[in-house]
């Protein structure tokens, strides 16, 4: 089956749509806020969105298909990386895992306590046979990357 740069796009986008509505749906209906980690991997699905639409409408060359892999691979890999983080493989950025050394004063102590924001990259909020939200986006953005660079190759 053929698949036209039109429809490359379009499938990417609503991809990339899915996953941005999958992870509103369980912050506002489900009830769990993304910690800053969640929050950084939604903007490269919303650049996939705003890349097919230009696509779309401006700047229809095959090469927005590169654009949107590079998005998802960023997507994916910073997924990657979370689900390090919440396996314990590696920390996470710093005031977002639950590390706190007990080796400084008590005011910095507090400080460190009162900046910590209250969703922890560390934590599991959900998961599905054994794997966390970060990572099922890690495994979907990379198929919409590859999808999207496949394409782009089959295209040019």
């Amino acid at each position: 089956m053929q698949i036209s740069y039109k429809q490359a796009l379009i499938l990417s986008a609503l991809a990339s749509f899915g996953l941005l509505a999958g992870a509103f749906w369980f912050e506002i209906i489900v009830g769990l806020p993304p910690c800053n980690l969640c929050i950084w991997q939604r903007w490269p699905h919303a650049i996939i969105i705003a890349i097919a639409g230009f696509g779309l409408v401006a700047i229809k060359q095959n090469w927005m298909l590169l654009f949107i892999a590079l998005s998802a691979i960023s997507t994916a890999l910073i997924g990657l990386y979370h689900s390090g983080v919440e396996q314990g493989w590696w920390s996470g950025p710093s005031g977002c895992s639950n590390q706190l050394n007990s080796d400084t004063d008590i005011s910095s102590l507090t400080t460190s306590l009162l900046e910590m924001p209250v969703v922890k990259c560390d934590e599991i909020a959900w998961s599905l046979m054994g794997i966390s939200m970060a990572g099922w986006n890690s495994i979907a953005s990379f198929i919409i990357g590859l999808f999207a660079f496949l394409c782009w190759k089959k295209l040019t």
